[in-house]
């Protein structure tokens, strides 16, 4: 070696080789500026952490009944000084929701059946069933079958039903729900016009109130058309408080909700592609309430027993929509027609009406389609001889104690045929 090379790794050698490297890199030397003008600052150069592409969607936790799939990306470090992305590595969205079929097993117990005859605590085997009672619905807590402790095996599968709120899934430990874009913890929501995440700017309100000033022409007793509601309507609402019943019949003239002189129970029920929701209090109050958006025209109706107190509806239509059945006007209206029909043919007044669909025609066949429902408190003796069906119900009515309303509340009930004249 040259006497006069420093060594490669001491100190000195390192700091001749940088001078050397700063002084070829600036013709001025490592200042990088000409002498007598001010030295200019080093440019620093604008890289940001950021994330990578998402990856694929994972296979789906559960085969139907609502299970979980997952998605990852990496942070990609380009400034070790710019801090950690921003946002979570992981996104979870619900898949095959789709119910499982009658009789399936519960998947949380299908998880505690797996641990079945192995020897998982202290060397012993048990069989295993769902305990409820462990320190989060997140946790896989197992009852011993037989014995009177449980197990916990971790945490549940994700996908798996929390139990605390209804639509949440276990993942990772945390109970999420899925938003209006499927994705799990999303705060993504539909808007009226239910589109998701929108700002209700795609749809136009339509509400009215339907009033009449006294009895209908043919009497207290029948179904008079409040409303038809358009197909395409979404979060239709309607309410009303009085001793009426509303009811509901589809574009073909079949009901739906309340008909023929039958109270249906309260709950949900299909209507028109989407569901519907029926209340009822123990008073006069009842509603009904469709997401939507529906599939056909709907025909709202009331079954009058009495002066009729107001009923508010109130639906959302496209803006297409809305111009083809209002018109081009204000999108807050007051009820425009009024219709009424009997199951029987009457001879009663006209009554008004400004809608293009004509009152429902019953035909009078021989023997009467609908059955008069009467509480078995109510009912009369049993003969041989079927009712006749006079020309009004109050006829039929007059005969039995008690008011209209306390008839078709009943839930036992029975049936009577009645014959036409």
């Amino acid at each position: 070696m040259s006497p006069g090379v420093p060594l490669t790794g001491s100190p000195n050698a390192r700091s001749v080789a940088r001078s050397a490297e700063e002084s070829w890199l600036s013709p001025w030397g490592p200042s990088g500026a000409p002498p007598g003008r001010p030295a200019r600052a080093r440019r620093q150069l604008p890289f940001r952490n950021e994330w990578a592409p998402w990856s694929g969607w994972s296979q789906c936790s559960r085969s139907c009944g609502g299970g979980a799939s997952v998605r990852t990306r990496t942070c990609i470090t380009r400034n070790p000084v710019g801090g950690l992305c921003s946002g979570d590595p992981r996104q979870y969205k619900i898949c095959n929701t789709k119910e499982c079929p009658p009789g399936s097993e519960d998947f949380r117990q299908m998880q505690c059946a797996a641990f079945n005859d192995r020897p998982v605590v202290a060397g012993n085997s048990f069989r295993w069933t769902t305990f409820h009672g462990g320190p989060g619905p997140w946790g896989l807590s197992c009852l011993a079958l037989g014995h009177n402790f449980y197990y916990n095996f971790g945490l549940v599968l994700d996908g798996t039903p929390c139990g605390q709120e209804p639509g949440a899934l276990c993942v990772r430990g945390r109970c999420l729900k899925p938003g209006c874009d499927s994705i799990l913890g999303s705060e993504q929501q539909e808007d009226v016009c239910m589109v998701c995440g929108g700002h209700n700017t795609t749809c136009l309100l339509h509400r009215s109130v339907y009033q009449s000033t006294g009895l209908e022409a043919g009497g207290p007793f029948g179904y008079n058309e409040v409303a038809m509601i358009p197909a395409g309507a979404t979060h239709i609402r309607v309410t009303d408080n009085s001793r009426n019943y509303l009811a509901l019949q589809n574009g073909r003239a079949q009901f739906l909700i309340n008909g023929n002189w039958k109270i249906s129970i309260p709950g949900e029920y299909s209507v028109a592609g989407t569901k519907l929701l029926y209340r009822r209090s123990a008073d006069t109050w009842e509603s009904f309430e469709v997401p939507g958006p529906t599939q056909e025209d709907l025909h709202l109706m009331v079954l009058a027993t009495d002066r009729n107190s107001g009923i508010e509806y109130e639906y959302w239509l496209p803006p297409d929509q809305y111009a083809l059945h209002h018109g081009r006007r204000s999108p807050l209206r007051q009820a425009h027609h009024t219709a009424s029909y009997f199951p029987w043919n009457q001879p009663t007044s006209p009554p008004t009406t400004t809608t293009s669909r004509p009152a429902p025609n019953t035909p009078r066949p021989h023997w009467c389609k609908s059955f008069l429902v009467l509480p078995l408190a109510l009912k009369p003796q049993r003969t041989r001889a079927l009712a006749r069906a006079p020309s009004n119900m109050e006829g039929i009515l007059s005969g039995f104690s008690g008011n209209f309303s306390q008839l078709l509340e009943i839930q036992q009930t029975e049936q009577i045929p009645l014959c036409c004249q």
